[in-house]
């Protein structure tokens, strides 16, 4: 009886992490396309590539994020937040800044895109938790 006790619980861990990183990854990537796009990027290729920067930052910072609350819990969430936050921002900038120099990917001021659609995503969050 322990061991169905103990599995149950990690399948309700299972299915909140599940929950947790695909609600974040849906909202951010619905926030940042849209700022992208609204930014100019219309092309197939450019939204894509907004797409997959997304894909990679999002749940490294989502885990990193959770792991701080639950192993550091005594940090404030709000540094904590902006700290990772800013990493994304850089990768993600990074990423833009690579594909910027060919005009067909319509990645425009990279680093201002990174950290208007980060932003936008972030305040989001903020509201909807």
């Amino acid at each position: 009886m322990v061991c169905a006790g103990v599995r149950r619980k990690g399948e309700v861990v299972v299915a909140y992490l599940i929950s947790m990183f695909g609600t974040s990854l849906a909202l951010t990537l619905v926030i940042e396309l849209a700022t992208a796009f609204l930014w100019g990027v219309r092309s197939p290729r450019g939204l894509l590539l907004v797409a997959l920067a997304n894909v990679l930052t999002n749940p490294l910072v989502v885990l990193l994020y959770w792991l701080s609350g639950l192993y550091l819990p005594m940090l404030p969430s709000l540094p904590v937040q902006l700290v990772l936050e800013t990493v994304a921002i850089m990768a993600e900038a990074g990423i833009y800044y690579s594909f910027s120099k060919e005009p067909q990917w319509q990645i425009r001021h990279p680093a201002l895109l990174s950290i208007v659609a980060n932003v936008c995503a972030w305040l989001v969050g903020l509201l909807a938790a």
